[in-house]
C-alpha cells in the first residue's frame, strides 16, 4: 500500500499544469443546418453555472455534453468529461447509472489523463463539498 501511494505522489508530478478553462470549457459556434445546436448552447451554459453550484442534475448535462458535443454546441473533452463524472460521484447523490458513466467515460484514457481529471475535479469537489475528492477504483 505505502509503494502504491509513493507512486501515485510521484506520478502527480508528472501531470501538466492545470488550466481552469479545461474544467470549464467554452461552447463551439453553431454550423448552420443544426437545429438543435443553439438550443443546447442554452442549455449547457445555463447547465455550467448550476453545476458550479454543486447541481446534480446540471452536473450530469455537463459531463454528457463534454463527452457526446451536445448538436455540436460544446468541443468533446474526455478529460474534462471524467473529472465532471468524478465531481458527481464524489456529491454524495450519485446513482448506478452515474458511478457507470464515470467507467464507461474514464476507463479508456491513459494513466496521465486519469491524473489530470482527478486534478481538475479535486478543487471544485474541495470547494462544493469542503473535502478532498475520494480516490475511486472504478477509473
Amino acid at each position: 500500500m505505502l509503494k502504491f501511494l509513493l507512486a501515485l505522489s510521484v506520478s502527480a508530478l508528472f501531470v501538466s499544469p492545470v488550466e481552469a478553462t479545461d474544467l470549464y470549457p467554452a461552447t463551439k459556434a453553431c454550423v448552420p443546418g443544426k437545429p438543435h445546436c443553439e438550443r443546447w448552447t442554452t442549455e449547457f451554459k445555463r447547465s455550467l453555472a448550476l453545476a458550479q453550484k454543486g447541481d446534480h442534475v446540471a452536473q450530469q448535462t455537463v459531463a454528457f455534453c463534454l463527452s457526446s458535443g451536445c448538436h455540436g454546441a460544446v468541443a468533446i473533452n474526455r478529460v474534462a468529461s471524467c473529472s465532471w463524472h468524478l465531481i458527481i460521484v464524489n456529491s454524495g447523490a450519485a446513482t448506478v447509472l452515474d458511478r457507470s458513466n464515470l467507467r464507461n467515460t474514464c476507463r479508456p484514457m491513459t494513466r496521465a489523463q486519469k491524473d489530470e481529471a482527478r486534478a481538475l475535479s479535486g478543487e471544485l469537489i474541495r470547494k462544493l463539498y469542503n473535502r478532498a475528492l475520494v480516490e475511486s477504483d472504478q477509473m
